[in-house]
């Protein structure tokens, strides 16, 4: 799949933002969806919008809040992307999550 150079440069910001622990991750997983996204629009290259929804969906939903300023900082319109900051598909909701039991005691 091809990249516009709009679209490497737009991942390339927003990784900046992500602490240098998870940053290779939070790309690679941006990049794939970016991609799937892409495919689903029926092209062979990513644009900036393509990105952007990338990110935006393998964004915590608690956290896209913050998005919308990034978004705006870089010069995108946050009304473009309304949607997708605020569609949690995929996302389990509070309270779904799978709770860890403590094991039983072993009587030791």
């Amino acid at each position: 799949m091809n990249w516009t150079d709009g679209a490497n440069n737009l991942l390339t910001a927003l990784a900046k933002m992500v602490p240098d622990t998870i940053r290779e991750l939070a790309m690679m997983s941006a990049k794939d969806e970016a991609e799937a996204i892409a495919s689903e629009r029926g092209t062979g290259e990513v644009d900036v919008d393509d990105a952007m929804r990338g990110w935006i969906r393998t964004t915590p939903p608690d956290q896209r809040n913050g998005l919308i300023a990034v978004i705006d900082s870089l010069g995108l319109d946050p009304e473009r992307y309304a949607s997708d900051l605020e569609d949690a598909s995929g996302w389990e909701e509070d309270g779904e999550e799978d709770e860890l039991e403590e094991p039983p005691d072993s009587g030791m």
